[in-house]
């Protein structure tokens, strides 16, 4: 052992009448520690977030959406349809009728809820949203027995079936085989023409729609291409075509290509395209910003750590001048002596990060994993006064050297372990009452290692920086001033 390393380790042991010295090291250690546990924590939770709700938004939606100026209805899609879908970074293409309409349940007499109702054709659009993987129930809007069942109950005319959303759904009070009615338009009365009627369509409820993205199973409703055009009176033609990419980071680009490959007439109007990172630009913004001020605040919390690593080399100093004053006497230089402190604060730097990091990750890994756990009570009731009984065997052994010590630190840690496993468990945004707005029911983790990488960078360095004062400040004792009261 370097003669550096040995007076530094000394030091960090320190003797009873030292106590207070070693008390203010173990909260430098302990600052951080929870510093970088924090950062590391609160940034795989952004991440989580973000990833979890990217992987989402390109699941149930297209890459890039095409339509008119105005959501004119424009013929000829088919057509347009193979033009995009011949484009090299193109997977697939699916025509639809967005819209929205009034609903209610049969059993009302007045609107409920006013929803996005989307016409799509099945088979294209799973080739594009993977919807059908989202639906708990049939997809068959033409044929479905449900269709037949209703027709036959009902003395009223059944115009198709829907999926509806699983939350809008609850929310309407409806479950699979009742029929919900659109108010499409409102049309003027054949004799009083002051008067307007609503025009009606009804629509059997084939199976429910969940996704666990609340922008669509709160809001959407699905029928078939078929059935939204003759709603609204658009035989082959449709408002929005949905495109999905082999790569969806590419969407500003292939959009623009879009609009230059697919050619419409001066009469339909001029196309637009929308990529999913524009209409999601804002919560994306948001989240980026949430990330650095995430770091400025874990970094002004080791700083703190870091001013306290300060003060315990400062007061190490002071109480060492003596120490200092005799290894300068037998030959030490001034580059031995700031060693030796530096080596001392990086030291507790090091153990702040170690467990930090450790603590972190546990955390992560923890709020992530659904696996089956004891209860809450049981460890609490078994792990604690396991933990008291250690701590009273530490202090009846504290004089006691050697794998005593080490296996009672050893049972402390495995306590805490345990305690830590049976309270840290998946965060369910739905009992939150927050799924509607992160869009999804658990809170995800995704830690991100180029960043505990970083941070673990970033927290040795603030604390190296912190032992540089107190080093150079015992680096410039001079041996007759430090030895000259004894």
């Amino acid at each position: 052992m370097r003669f550096e390393w040995f007076v530094a380790s000394r030091y960090l042991r320190s003797r009873r009448k030292q106590s207070f010295i070693s008390i203010i090291s173990i909260i430098s250690i302990g600052g951080v520690a929870l510093g970088v546990a924090t950062v590391i924590l609160v940034i795989a939770v952004l991440n989580g977030v973000e990833h979890g709700l990217k992987d989402r938004f390109l699941a149930n939606e297209a890459h890039v959406v095409l339509r008119l100026f105005g959501n004119d209805f424009f013929s000829n899609y088919q057509e347009r349809v193979a033009q995009i879908e011949g484009m090299e970074e193109v997977v697939a293409a699916s025509p639809v009728i967005l819209s929205q309409v009034a609903v209610f349940p049969e059993h009302s007499e007045t609107i409920q809820d006013v929803i996005y109702i989307k016409g799509i054709e099945p088979k294209q659009e799973d080739a594009v949203t993977g919807f059908s993987q989202f639906v708990n129930g049939s997809v068959d809007f033409k044929n479905s027995p449900l269709i037949k069942e209703a027709a036959f109950l009902r003395d009223e005319t059944i115009t198709g079936g829907i999926i509806l959303g699983a939350r809008l759904a609850t929310r309407l009070g409806i479950a699979k085989g009742d029929v919900l009615r659109f108010v499409v338009k409102l049309v003027k009365h054949p004799i009083d023409e002051a008067r307007l009627l609503p025009d009606l369509a009804n629509f059997v409820v084939l199976g429910l729609y969940e996704s666990e993205m609340a922008v669509y199973d709160n809001n959407f409703g699905f029928i078939h291409i078929d059935a939204a055009q003759a709603l609204y009176k658009k035989a082959n033609r449709v408002n929005t075509i949905f495109v999905r990419l082999k790569e969806a980071e590419l969407a500003s680009q292939v959009a623009a290509r879009i609009e230059e490959t697919v050619q419409f007439t001066v009469l339909e109007g001029m196309p637009t395209t929308t990529t999913w990172m524009e209409t999601h630009a804002p919560l994306f913004s948001a989240l980026r910003l949430e990330k650095i001020a995430t770091v400025l605040i874990e970094a002004l919390i080791i700083l703190v750590a870091a001013f306290n690593i300060a003060s315990t080399l400062i007061m190490t100093v002071m109480e060492k001048t003596k120490d200092v004053g005799t290894l300068r006497t037998l030959g030490a230089s001034r580059g031995n002596i700031m060693s030796i402190f530096m080596i001392q604060g990086g030291v507790i730097g090091m153990l702040g990060m170690t467990l930090g990091t450790t603590l972190g990750i546990v955390l992560c890994w923890l709020l992530a994993s659904n696996t089956v756990r004891p209860s809450y009570w049981f460890a609490f009731v078994l792990v604690v006064p396991i933990l008291l009984q250690v701590v009273i065997a530490l202090r009846r052994t504290l004089s006691l050297r050697g794998s005593l010590k080490f296996g009672l630190g050893l049972l402390w840690l495995v306590g805490i372990a345990f305690t830590l496993y049976c309270a840290v468990r998946p965060i369910s945004l739905v009992e939150l009452g927050l799924s509607h707005i992160y869009q999804m029911n658990q809170l995800p983790i995704k830690v991100s290692w180029f960043f505990v990488i970083f941070i673990n960078v970033l927290s040795f360095l603030i604390c190296w920086l912190a032992t540089l004062y107190p080093a150079w400040q015992a680096a410039n004792l001079k041996p007759v001033e430090a030895l000259q009261h004894e």
